[in-house]
């Protein structure tokens, strides 16, 4: 590793591209967010000056473990393995371990989490939290490890200092829409507690005239065992709700199971709709419609932008990212004149 009497450094490969050296990590690394052109011009100066990467050399000078942390609330829920498989594939490709943490949704283990950072010897971490109390946001400003924000159905302060992806719309809103389009008038609404992922339900209130709090069902937590318990209220009613916003498809798998069970029929009784469109939502019976939040999608760009924040040491300019949330109309909402065709 050596031109004539001196030492190839990445430095010096830098110096001849004219680039920083996070850039010349990017391309020897085939990372993305790199022109083809720099690229190029990197590889190149790479070829010339004979330069064999030294990545134990190259992580110590950067101050880099190559590996990247992510914090799920509950991996039991089906959506996490599609966002924790997203960021794996990204983060492999270029060259990075991702130790995964399970919250189980409670914020003392986020703040727990964020307070000894430093002892999962890690370069960043991406973070999916279901509530942001004022500590949390506290203590992501004065984490100095590079923080990306999967953000799902909650308002941030503008000025967290971490890179955030979030939707566009508010999940629930799609969902209110639909079972209003359909016809259904006595909607009722199940999931966990309304400060857990608090847009959610006010999605549900602000959606009615007038909120009749018997239609509500607030669990422990958004699990199959909160929708299962949500039917046998909903059932128990003297009026039971002809439509059910589920705070989350798990929730809303719950719901189908049990009301198959106490011989309620859906969509023909009560329509269901959750959030998340998870693969399970595919293979109930009947199918369950579902709010898609981009789950592949947003887990990609979070991942890519720690990475890119890691390796060129960024400081400031945080990013905001938003993606648009998508209803997909499966059979458990069908609106009620397809259900008698479909009968007929």
């Amino acid at each position: 590793m050596s031109l004539g009497d001196h030492k190839v450094t990445i430095e010096v490969v830098a110096a001849r591209a004219g680039v920083g050296i996070a850039t010349v990590s990017r391309a020897i690394n085939n990372m993305g967010g790199i022109s083809p052109k720099t690229k190029a011009k990197v590889l190149e100066a790479v070829e010339e000056l004979g330069f064999i990467p030294n990545s134990n050399a190259q992580n110590l000078k950067l101050r880099q473990t190559k590996q990247i942390a992510l914090a799920v609330p509950d991996i039991r829920n089906a959506f996490i393995p599609e966002i924790a498989y997203s960021v794996e594939q990204v983060a492999k490709h270029a060259g990075y371990r991702v130790v995964q943490i399970n919250t189980l949704g409670n914020t003392r283990s986020e703040l727990e989490l964020l307070r000894d950072i430093k002892k999962l010897h890690v370069d960043g971490l991406i973070i999916l939290p279901l509530a942001y109390p004022r500590t949390l946001m506290e203590l992501i400003n004065k984490t100095k490890l590079p923080i990306s924000i999967i953000n799902y159905g909650k308002k941030i302060d503008p000025d967290v200092k971490a890179d955030i992806v979030s939707l566009s719309t508010q999940e629930g809103q799609l969902v209110m829409e639909h079972l209003i389009s359909i016809g259904r008038t006595r909607i009722g609404y199940a999931g966990a507690h309304k400060e857990i992922i608090e847009e959610r339900f006010f999605a549900y209130e602000d959606a009615l005239e007038q909120v009749d709090r018997s239609l509500v069902y607030f669990g422990d937590d958004f699990s199959l065992q909160t929708g299962a318990k949500a039917a046998d209220y909903f059932v128990s009613l003297t009026h039971m709700p002809d439509a059910i916003y589920a705070g989350n498809d798990m929730v809303a798998i719950g719901l189908l199971n049990r009301f198959k069970e106490l011989g309620v029929r859906v969509p023909e009784d009560i329509a269901i709709v959750g959030i998340d469109n998870n693969i399970l939502c595919t293979i109930t019976t009947p199918k369950i419609s579902s709010v898609t939040i981009m789950g592949t999608e947003v887990a990609k760009v979070a991942t890519e932008l720690l990475l890119q924040r890691i390796l060129e040491q960024k400081i400031g300019l945080y990013e905001r990212v938003l993606f648009e949330p998508r209803l997909i109309v499966r059979e458990s909402s069908l609106a009620r004149t397809h259900i008698t065709q479909r009968i007929e």
